[in-house]
């Protein structure tokens, strides 16, 4: 499971093919959302190219 907080990245990583396991509101920042994505390997590498 890879949680992902940020609305841009997750968009992106939804264009790129990649499904929400789920949503959750977020336990630590009161009004954002946490998307919720399986941790594969391919997500590893779209997430590290997104850093650069």
């Amino acid at each position: 499971m890879k949680c992902i907080l940020s609305l841009r990245v997750a968009r992106h990583l939804l264009s790129k093919g990649f499904q929400v396991i789920d949503i959750e509101p977020s336990r630590k920042v009161n009004g954002q959302l946490v998307f919720i994505f399986e941790e594969t390997p391919e997500l590893i590498v779209e997430l590290a190219e997104l850093r650069k």
